[in-house]
């Protein structure tokens, strides 16, 4: 930004220098030319005074006397009507001359001539010197446009900071500092504004995620202690239902220390190495009871082995867990699995998504309490959490693509 100040304000200049410097070289030059023009005209009127004074004394005009009055440049040239010119003066042709003639009384024409270089030569001086000062004015134009420039960028480059922190998640009360500068302040304002605001929602859902974490926690441990009262229980059973039960609640609390992980960090920090088979074999068994009650089938299919993938084993096994739940409650028919490699497809066979519906089927209803809508988008924030990604390839049937990150040297 500074470098592009100084430029234009240097290109601003150079043309307004360009726009005088011309006009005002060709006015000087014209003033010399017409000086020139007067002291020609000036000396012909007198050496043709003296001569006509001679002329009529009865004297012939002697050219000695006639060009006392011209300069060292300066050349005359009378030429009467009969017998040889008369000359007296410079005798050396010069480049360029300028000349005035003048009639005298006896019909003789009087020429004063004189050297046009000297002209020329101050005129080169005077342009050499415009140049100069028009350089000396590019330089000090130069040197304010860097300071005015500096002055200028400084605000902005500090509003691009506090912007830059804003966007890092650092929402500090400290107010941007005025800069006298009403437009660059109006934006600072406004940016001191936003991040009161945004961390005032922040602070507010932090808190409201940490009381339903707390009532959630607290009701899972009243679950957990019921089912591990019931793990004494005499018939076996019953204490293999609590036994799995228990088991489940365990889950469920690790899955909700993952949600928060990757809710506060964007991330986790559980990322290793697993088989992606067994984890989705796991899951799919957890779930085929269900698909069972509503006389549905629920099918794993190796396409291609997979290969060893980096992520994480919670966050892979909720994405699958929603995406099963997608299809169980949305789809229709059986839902089948796939495992083609680093992908894990999910197939259902129900009417699949409408075209129009495919660019926000990721997206989020914009009503905070739509119950339904919210677990493609979930799944995706937590594939991309992990590095994974999932997408529609295609919408009827509606096929889900997970592609996870492949963890083999040659990846």
């Amino acid at each position: 930004m500074r470098r592009r100040l100084v430029l234009s304000t240097v290109a601003i200049v150079a043309v307004v220098l360009g726009a005088i410097s011309v006009p005002i070289g060709l006015i000087v030059y014209d003033a010399a030319e017409r000086q020139l023009d007067t002291r020609l005209a000036e000396l012909v009127v007198a050496i043709e005074a003296d001569y006509s004074a001679a002329i009529e004394a009865g004297r012939v005009p002697d050219p000695a006397a006639l060009g006392a009055r011209l300069g060292p440049q300066d050349a005359l040239r009378i030429e009467p009507i009969a017998g040889a010119a008369v000359t007296a003066g410079a005798s050396e042709p010069a480049r360029s001359t300028r000349a005035v003639s003048q009639a005298a009384a006896d019909g003789a024409v009087i020429t004063v001539r004189t050297d046009a270089d000297p002209l020329d030569d101050n005129f080169r001086r005077q342009v050499k010197a415009l140049l100069w000062l028009a350089l000396g004015a590019l330089g000090a134009a130069a040197a304010l446009a860097a300071v005015q420039a500096r002055q200028l960028a400084r605000p902005l480059e500090r509003l691009s900071a506090r912007a830059g922190r804003i966007g890092d998640g650092d929402f500090s009360a400290q107010r941007f500092a005025p800069t006298g500068i009403p437009e660059i302040d109006d934006i600072g304002a406004a940016l001191d504004v936003s991040a009161r605001r945004v961390d005032d929602m922040l602070a507010s859902e932090r808190h409201i995620t940490a009381d339903i974490t707390h009532q959630l926690r607290t009701g899972i441990t009243g679950i957990a202690m019921r089912f591990e009262i019931l793990t004494r229980h005499p018939d076996r059973e019953v204490a293999a239902e609590a036994t799995t039960g228990l088991e489940q609640t365990d889950q469920l609390n690790a899955t909700i220390d993952d949600l928060l992980a990757a809710a506060r960090r964007r991330g986790t920090d559980q990322r290793v190495v697993f088989d992606a088979t067994q984890v989705v074999a796991a899951h799919v068994d957890e779930w085929r009871p269900r698909f069972d009650r509503v006389r549905r089938h629920l099918a794993v299919v190796v396409v291609r082995p997979a290969p060893p993938v980096v992520g994480t084993i919670g966050l892979f096994g909720q994405v699958i867990d929603i995406l099963i739940d997608n299809a169980l409650h949305h789809g229709t028919g059986t839902v089948t699995v796939m495992i083609d490699g680093a992908d894990v497809v999910v197939v259902d066979q129900g009417p699949g998504i409408a075209a129009d519906r495919l660019d926000s089927v990721f997206e989020a209803p914009a009503d905070p309490a739509a119950r339904h809508g919210r677990g493609l988008p979930l799944a995706r924030r937590l594939a991309q959490a992990d590095g994974a990604t999932l997408e529609v390839i295609d919408p009827r049937p509606l096929r889900l693509r997970l592609r996870l990150v492949r963890g083999d040297p040659a990846a």
